[in-house]
């Protein structure tokens, strides 16, 4: 807050529309799924896929996968990452043979067992030629015990060492959000939030916008928020429920920057600045990134998508 002759008002970001059109270049991307959780979000993302998980696990049918023994998951766990660069393993290479060298990998994980925790993080560091690494993870439930708690920990940390961009999503939220709901039916509200953003991103992304993301989201902890609005006020609701995201931290911790995707059934440049003036009036964050896509699906409707970076 600052104070201009007696009267005191929030200091507002800088709007910076990301380069967007179809005349841009479009990065390739490769969606991956690890483990149960990740491969249960990859199946619902568009584009090319790959699965990695457990012997015996099912990968999602059509697309390709790699299956890892249990004793090759125990060495990914008990070696160190300088340990894993450097050895010459079978199963390494079939990891890094099946990543290739996409533009873009949106990487998707649960963290707290063995197989999110411990490969998550190891197939980030084998894409040293991505130019964009974002990562989506989901943490335990705090029942679920301190081991698991401590594994999702290590994991976390090892991955935001080598990944780009790192959205984090807890379990424990989901109760507020969804109390009377049945687990199965919250974690379907989960699914929408937490496959809104890269989905979005998906869309609109151009190869001019990669550095500008890192620029300004890389090196912190990303939360997600999504919002629908309809009506003569649909753009200010929409906004208004993005930021009521139950895994933004308490107002104590303050993001520096934002990423705002919005959504339109059909194609309105009015309706980007009025969801940019909006939530630049609400925001106190340094700079606030913009994008927009067509989504013909939304019909009448407004969806705003917003990614939130802290520095913790």
């Amino acid at each position: 807050m600052i104070s201009e002759e007696g009267v005191t008002r929030s200091v507002r970001p800088d709007i910076v529309e990301l380069p967007s059109g179809p005349s841009l270049p479009r990065p390739g991307l490769l969606v991956v799924g690890v483990g149960g959780a990740g491969r249960h979000m990859a199946a619902q993302m568009p584009g090319e896929r790959l699965t990695i998980c457990q012997e015996g696990d099912t990968g999602i049918p059509g697309q390709r996968q790699v299956l890892l023994r249990k004793g090759e998951l125990a060495v990914a766990r008990t070696s160190s990452a300088t340990a894993l660069h450097v050895s010459d393993l079978p199963w390494k290479a079939r990891l890094v043979d099946a990543i290739g060298r996409p533009d873009v990998m949106l990487l998707f994980s649960g963290m707290g067992g063995e197989t999110g925790s411990c490969i998550a993080p190891l197939i980030a560091e084998l894409a040293p030629f991505t130019t964009l690494t974002f990562a989506s993870v989901c943490l335990p439930f705090s029942v679920e015990g301190p081991n698991r708690r401590s594994m999702a920990r290590e994991g976390l940390a090892r991955l935001r060492g080598a990944a780009h961009l790192v959205a984090v999503y807890a379990n424990d939220p989901l109760i507020r959000l969804a109390p009377n709901l049945p687990l199965a039916k919250a974690f379907k509200v989960m699914d929408q939030i937490m496959l809104a953003l890269p989905i979005d991103l998906s869309e609109c992304l151009t190869t001019e916008a990669i550095p500008m993301l890192k620029g300004e989201l890389g090196r912190r902890e990303l939360r997600a928020g999504i919002g629908y609005g309809m009506g003569l006020e649909k753009e200010r609701l929409a906004v208004e429920e993005a930021l009521t995201s139950p895994w933004f931290p308490s107002e104590e911790f303050q993001p520096d920057s934002a990423l705002m995707i919005v959504s339109q059934g059909r194609p309105d440049i009015g309706g980007l600045e009025d969801c940019a003036r909006e939530m630049a009036g609400r925001l106190p964050v340094r700079k606030l990134l913009v994008s927009s896509r067509t989504d013909p699906s939304l019909d009448r409707r407004v969806r705003v998508s917003l990614m939130l970076g802290y520095r913790f």
